[in-house]
């Protein structure tokens, strides 16, 4: 148990500390950071894309073109846009990693369910 706690804190570390290099505080340049889960990143961008209303793109690659168009933009809009579907993206994406590695999601629902079940505790 405790091998898999310090796995899921290596993982957060390199997913949520690198990317900050060179950034303001809660701005994670998705465009830069090290896609270590292919899957939640494919994933992640997909839910992203059914989230917004109106579409802002119809397809993931469509999506990360539109993002390379923002950030480089000069306009302030356009980059304020990039930084708030920055924000949500590297949201979801954390939250998709987190539950796929190790199912420590799943675990940590499990043992409080057992807790609160136990009769033991009541």
């Amino acid at each position: 148990m405790v091998s898999v706690l310090l796995g899921a804190v290596c993982v957060l570390s390199c997913l949520c500390a690198v990317p900050l290099r060179g950034q303001g505080p809660g701005q994670v340049d998705p465009l830069t950071a090290n896609r270590s889960n292919p899957q939640c990143w494919d994933s992640s961008s997909a839910l992203l894309l059914e989230m917004r209303s109106p579409r802002i793109a119809d397809t993931v690659p469509a999506f990360w073109d539109l993002m390379v168009f923002l950030r480089s933009s000069d306009n302030g809009r356009h980059t304020a846009l990039f930084w708030d579907l920055a924000r949500v993206f590297w949201g979801i994406y954390v939250d998709c990693v987190l539950s796929r590695s190790h199912g420590l999601g799943r675990r940590h629902v499990t043992a409080v369910h057992s807790l609160i079940t136990d009769n033991r505790f009541k």
